[in-house]
């Protein structure tokens, strides 16, 4: 840039600000009448009007960039929300998984703790980790073995939350059948092949029987002798005779009565305590302290023709 040129500009800026400081010295001493002042009244009523004119052409153009600022910020807050929502969601899942889980330990440490078992019992719990796959086998694999102290033939109870209000949910499983390092295999008192000596509570006679499982997934209790009273809604345990199940276990209800003239025993059908398909959790009897006769010497009192009779 040329130096005559640069040293105008200057002069010229000089000149700008001296006028600016100088108007504005005399605008603020003179009074409100002055000339300053009524052509700063003059400007504004020119200006007035067209800034009101560009001031509503610019709006459309505010309203629609605050429109689309607010439209990101809720589509952004919606993700954020959603996201929350899925994972209160998960928690809440989690939170009622937790408390079923402990509405159904409570329940077996209760059915621990009910002094049922003989002195000196011990327990390992285990989770349910499989299942028979078809009716005609009723088995459930758990997740314990001989590491944790499980052997053939111990005996497993477990608690589940009946939707039955009458049932208590809790009492006899089965018996270990088969045993590895860390997993166990437990034959249901439903399975076809259990049989488990019983005795009906609640009346001065106590029928005793043998408690067999059915396809359907039904107890029912035969042998039972037809002279004996058996009502309806008797809380039905475990007799003790045998080498394998304490006595007093509980196992189900009596439901209904049977007679036939053909068949010289009662055939009672009992509702189990536990909901066994929603087993998830039982307790193996590690030690159990068996009082009475074997098993054997029980079913042997009725002819053996009549062990395989009675309508099912």
């Amino acid at each position: 840039m040329p130096r005559k040129t640069l040293v105008r500009r200057r002069v010229a800026f000089a000149a700008l600000v001296l006028t600016a400081l100088v108007l504005m010295s005399v605008f603020f001493r003179e009074p409100a009448t002055g000339v300053l002042h009524s052509v700063q009244r003059t400007g504004f009523d020119v200006l007035s009007p067209l800034q009101g004119l560009a001031s509503r052409a610019v709006q459309p153009f505010q309203d629609g960039y605050r429109w689309t600022k607010d439209l990101l910020h809720a589509n952004r807050r919606n993700r954020e929300m959603a996201a929350e929502l899925e994972q209160l969601r998960g928690q809440l899942v989690l939170l009622e998984e937790a408390r079923q889980e402990n509405e159904r330990l409570k329940a077996m440490l209760e059915l621990r703790d009910a002094e049922i078992f003989p002195k000196g019992s011990t327990f390992v719990t285990a989770r349910v980790i499989g299942r028979s796959p078809t009716r005609w086998q009723e088995w459930v694999e758990i997740d314990k073995g001989t590491a944790d102290g499980v052997a053939l033939n111990q005996p497993v109870v477990g608690a589940t939350v009946p939707l039955d209000k009458s049932l208590s949910g809790k009492g006899l499983v089965g018996k270990v059948i088969a045993v590895g390092e860390h997993a166990a295999q437990v034959q249901l008192i439903i399975d076809p092949e259990s049989r488990v000596a019983a005795v009906v509570q609640g009346t001065t006679e106590r029928p005793q029987g043998i408690v067999e499982g059915m396809v359907p997934g039904k107890l029912i209790m035969d042998y039972v002798d037809r002279d004996k009273v058996v009502e309806l809604k008797r809380i039905v345990i475990t007799s003790g005779f045998g080498q394998i199940f304490p006595k007093g276990i509980p196992i189900g209800l009596v439901e209904s009565v049977g007679e036939e003239d053909v068949n010289i025993y009662k055939q009672i059908e009992v509702r189990p305590f536990v909901d066994f398909s929603t087993l998830e959790e039982v307790m193996v009897l590690t030690n159990p302290v068996i009082v009475g006769e074997k098993l054997e010497d029980m079913r042997s009192v009725a002819p053996q023709q009549d062990m395989g009779t009675g309508s099912r």
